[in-house]
């Protein structure tokens, strides 16, 4: 009885630990090697993306300021090609990137994974080309990513919480943010696209 207990014990401990390692992998893409590269096409216009490849790897058309699903492949130099598009990313291991595909470019956005499954992921994404944006409570009083750049991507691990946010420009409030509850162990991207002076937003959510 007490090798049984002890078995019952050490497989319970062992479930336990492994748990954080599925649920990254759960969030990302399931059965990556180690040392494995993340990536997706994003696509940043308000119509619908081409189809195409990453690397050999065939890409669905998406919808307006929408995300694929990540898939992994070993780290090193891919061609991308979208519709009539064709650039070549670097993919570095243990990184996860977002080709984003735009009305006249295509560019790279390179976030880290998750530190503790024990946190929500909120990232934001700015497409606007001219625009230093802040992600704050819609009050102004806390700042949740700062000053993120023009085709920038800024991220941060966050208790899980729901909460009302803004997107400013300093202390200058643009637009309130779609409301969004952070759960732990997911990822949620704030896509920003559109004009400076309309900007579009939309939550992008990996399960």
């Amino acid at each position: 009885m007490v090798r049984l207990k002890t078995w019952f014990g050490a497989l319970i401990f062992l479930m336990t630990a492994v748990l954080p390692m599925q649920s990254q992998a759960q969030l990302y893409a399931k059965g990556a090697p180690p040392g494995s590269a993340f990536v997706r096409v994003l696509n940043g216009t308000a119509a619908q993306s081409p189809s195409g490849f990453i690397g050999e790897t065939a890409q669905p058309a998406l919808p307006a300021f929408t995300a694929g699903q990540f898939i992994f492949l070993p780290p090193g130099d891919y061609p991308v090609q979208l519709g009539s598009r064709k650039e070549t990313f670097k993919l570095e291991a243990d990184r996860f990137y977002s080709i984003a595909y735009l009305p006249d470019s295509m560019r790279s956005f390179q976030l880290e994974g998750f530190k503790s499954q024990l946190k929500a992921m909120v990232i934001m994404m700015n497409l606007l080309p001219d625009r230093t944006l802040s992600l704050k409570t819609a009050d102004g009083k806390v700042t949740v990513l700062d000053a993120i750049a023009p085709f920038k991507a800024g991220q941060r691990e966050i208790n899980p919480l729901s909460v009302s946010l803004g997107l400013f420009d300093g202390d200058k409030k643009i637009i309130d943010v779609p409301a969004a509850t952070f759960e732990r162990g997911k990822a949620s991207s704030l896509i920003v696209g559109g004009t400076s002076t309309v900007p579009i937003l939309a939550w992008d959510e990996q399960k």
